[in-house]
């Protein structure tokens, strides 16, 4: 089990290469909730997401001989650019597969942080086929985009800043794709020994930890399209699972309109810029009117990531 010590000493390790991110109240969000709301804005990190937390903390925790292979993960966008960032500080060469659909953003900005794209595929299942395939043939260290202690224990600094900040939350409210951010959270939660509520949100049409949950394993699933596609892995992590089913209260699955609503309300009345898998939150939120909040519960909504581009907006927001 992981314990305070681990976490303090990833934290101390990721610290250095990664911002502190604000924690913003949210008059509006507090009114229309009837609780006090608090954004943790993970849009302004490095990489405009929370992966470097992990990522740095995976790559520094490597010996050598691994680095000196180079690194490879597959990923829709944000862990690819967590990855080339990681690279970059520990001083080795990172290879990403991403899905012919990934964000042009996203793709780009992997490739300004020095790492080398391959794009493959219709699903992330078939990304993450050539990924395996690439790490074979060519030796590749393959880095996990979120089922992996050390990524784990790097994300839970995100957890750890939100205690400092609030050491009486209530709940932490967080986007769920394989389970790493949600994890990492569940991880300082527990070694601090808060008894904040954890909510999970997954979209609709995305929903692999809901299905890993019913079966009692991880199972491949095959996604549809999705807003929030920084959700949208084609299993949940092995090493997530079990963290999930024992910390997350519960998982709120939420629709495309949902989301893309969330994502204009926080853009036109919170003057953030968030991203799909970020506005998923306040999404969750929404879906349901008995969470039971009393008028002083501090709710934290983790807006993870903020890498979207133009063109999908037009395509979401009205007007």
């Amino acid at each position: 089990m992981t314990d305070m010590a681990q976490l303090l000493a990833a934290q101390a390790r990721v610290l250095p290469h990664i911002h502190r991110t604000a924690l913003l109240h949210s008059s509006t969000l507090s009114d229309e909730f009837g609780c006090q709301v608090y954004i943790k804005a993970e849009m302004f990190q490095k990489t405009g997401s929370f992966k470097p937390r992990g990522m740095i903390n995976r790559l520094l925790t490597m010996d050598k001989d691994e680095l000196a292979r180079g690194v490879i993960t597959f990923s829709a966008g944000n862990a690819a650019q967590g990855l080339a960032y990681a690279a970059r500080i520990a001083g080795t060469q990172a290879v990403v597969a991403m899905p012919e659909w990934a964000s042009p953003a996203k793709v780009a900005a992997t490739r300004g942080y020095g790492a080398e794209v391959i794009l493959h595929g219709a699903n992330a299942a078939e990304t993450f086929e050539r990924c395996m395939a690439e790490a074979r043939s060519r030796k590749l260290v393959y880095v996990p985009s979120y089922d992996d202690p050390a990524l784990m224990q790097g994300h839970a600094s995100l957890g750890l800043e939100i205690l400092e900040d609030l050491p009486d939350v209530a709940a932490v409210v967080c986007g769920i794709g394989g389970g790493g951010l949600i994890g990492g959270v569940a991880l300082a939660l527990r070694a601090a020994g808060s008894e904040a509520r954890l909510i999970g949100v997954e979209p609709e049409v995305a929903s692999c930890m809901s299905a890993a949950l019913a079966a009692g394993h991880p199972l491949q699933v095959v996604n549809g399209k999705t807003l929030a596609d920084g959700l949208a892995p084609p299993v949940a992590g092995t090493h997530c699972l079990p963290i999930v089913r024992e910390r997350v209260e519960k998982i709120v699955l939420v629709t495309e309109a949902a989301i893309a609503e969330a994502l204009g309300t926080l853009m036109t009345r919170c003057k953030l810029y968030p991203e799909g898998a970020g506005a998923a939150p306040l999404a969750g939120l929404r879906a349901r009117s008995d969470w039971g909040f009393a008028p002083t519960d501090k709710v934290v909504l983790v807006t993870g990531g903020g890498n979207i581009d133009l063109a999908r907006l037009k395509q979401v927001l009205p007007g």
